[in-house]
């Protein structure tokens, strides 16, 4: 359970740094499809824009402008040192040679807290975007989101050692 745990901390941490990275790239649109557009990136993901929900949705200058702005009022961006020094001191209780699981309750409640928080910032920035668009884009945004589920799922239906489906390329 307690490996659970952490590894549920981790990678939520993990995605809440990497959703808020994507967030600053909202509406910039990539100028060509050249292998430096995705320098850094999982190239598993197809593209700079993998995780970006409001990206394919033809937005006008004026949206872009008011989600830039939106972005930019939804609170400082993630302060990278002070997660990492939260995983470090996390890494620490564990690898010491007592386990003190009050300390470690302390860690996680912590980091779930902080992760919760940019969590609730990014939900509220997200939706004020959402709210911009024209109903055709929610209707677009909505089939996009439906098409990202069923991909994650297959991924996660993928057993190892197994050939990847056809589908999920």
């Amino acid at each position: 359970m307690r490996k659970l745990t952490a590894m549920i901390v981790a990678s939520t941490l993990a995605l809440s740094s990497a959703s808020f990275a994507f967030a600053a790239e909202t509406t910039a649109t990539p100028a060509t499809d050249a292998p430096a557009a995705t320098h850094g990136k999982m190239m598993h993901h197809k593209g700079p824009h993998h995780m970006n929900p409001f990206a394919g949705l033809n937005l006008t200058e004026q949206q872009k402008t008011q989600m830039k702005e939106i972005m930019k009022d939804s609170g400082a961006r993630p302060d990278r040192a002070a997660m990492k020094a939260q995983m470090d001191q996390m890494h620490t209780l564990v690898a010491s040679d007592s386990f003190d699981e009050a300390k470690v309750k302390s860690q996680i409640d912590t980091i779930t807290k902080a992760q919760s928080d940019r969590m609730l910032d990014r939900a509220r920035a997200e939706n004020k975007m959402y709210n911009l668009l024209t109903p055709e884009q929610k209707k677009q945004f909505n089939e996009n989101y439906q098409k990202r589920a069923a991909k994650m799922e297959q991924m996660r239906d993928h057993k190892p050692g197994q050939e990847k489906p056809a589908s999920a390329e």
